[in-house]
This record gives structure tokens, C-alpha cells and sequence, in this order.
């Protein structure tokens, strides 16, 4: 077993330690793909009049609505606190 290089400095060893951020880091992700669905449903449950699930279709899409627009408001607030 090797013995950790104690010559390195500390600041080399916080640069080890950090992690590159992905795109699921973003406080925008969830709230683009929950708009993305809300869009998804709105269209099969008001303008497609062929669905059969017509109420899961408008169920989903306000659920969708109001949590997107919730995360929306939370990542807007957390991108202007973090500048």
C-alpha cells in the first residue's frame, strides 16, 4: 500500500476533490422537462380529440403546469442569489 504524497499542497488536493458539474446540475433541468410534459399533455388533452385518456391528460398537464412554474420560480431564485 502507498503512503498519500504529503508534498502536494492543499489546494492540489481540493482540485482532486472537486466534481465537473453535469447537465442534471442546472437548477433549469427540471423545469424545462416538467414544461416539456405540461406542453405534452395540454396538447393530447385539449387539442387531440382522438385520446382516450382524455382526464389523466388534463390531471397531468395541471400538475405538470404548477410544479414547472413552481421549480421555475425556485431556480430563478436560486440563480440570483448565487450572483
Amino acid at each position: 500500500m502507498t503512503q498519500p504524497d504529503e508534498s502536494r499542497g492543499q489546494a492540489d488536493v481540493e482540485d482532486d476533490d472537486e466534481i465537473a458539474p453535469t447537465p442534471f446540475d442546472n437548477p433549469f433541468f427540471l423545469p424545462v422537462i416538467l414544461i416539456g410534459f405540461a406542453i405534452w399533455f395540454i396538447y393530447d388533452g385539449w387539442f387531440n380529440p382522438d385520446m382516450e385518456w382524455i382526464k389523466f391528460n388534463r390531471g397531468g398537464a395541471a400538475v405538470t403546469t404548477v410544479l414547472g412554474a413552481y421549480y421555475t420560480w425556485k431556480a430563478i431564485r436560486e440563480r440570483r442569489r448565487s450572483t
